[in-house]
């Protein structure tokens, strides 16, 4: 009976260890590609786009770009990188009253013809979409009062 106790107890411990780690799981990673460089991708290996036609905490997205760069939303944003914390996220309210999380401002997106973790084939479209690059984004603190353009993006 001792031994019995004592393997449900052990199970008990090893499951809450599993479901521990798979609760803290980050959301949002930084990948690298040669060629395309740091990017952000979510938990899946999905890269994250920004639009220089965005504004910091707007999207001009709408309609038929909707369809092809559907927008990134998590509720809460863990994260686990040097180069980015999960206070970089924030949620902006479309104009269709949904919900979009932001990197430092910027709307982040997919792009449908990204088919498998890895694909970066928004990557600089018509020169307007790019990969979530963190090192081209200024680091926003409560201070801040203005917004900085990224940097080497030709805006």
């Amino acid at each position: 009976m001792r031994k019995m106790s004592l393997f449900w107890v052990v199970a008990c411990l090893m499951l809450f260890n599993a479901i521990t780690v798979l609760a803290t799981a980050p959301d949002v990673l930084v990948s690298h590609k040669d060629g395309v460089g740091d990017y952000l991708v979510d938990a899946n290996g999905m890269t994250l786009y920004w639009s220089k036609l965005d504004a910091p905490g707007g999207s001009r997205c709408k309609g038929q770009c909707l369809i092809q760069w559907p927008p990134f939303y998590k509720e809460a944003i863990l994260s686990s990188s040097p180069l980015i914390n999960s206070n970089d996220f924030g949620t902006i309210i479309r104009s269709d009253g949904k919900k979009q999380n932001t990197f430092r401002g910027y709307p982040l997106y997919y792009y449908t013809m990204d088919q498998k973790p890895g694909d970066t084939k928004g990557q600089n479209l018509n020169n307007v979409w790019f990969v979530m690059d963190p090192g081209r984004f200024k680091v926003i603190d409560v201070e801040h009062t203005g917004w900085s353009e990224p940097k080497g993006t030709n805006k």
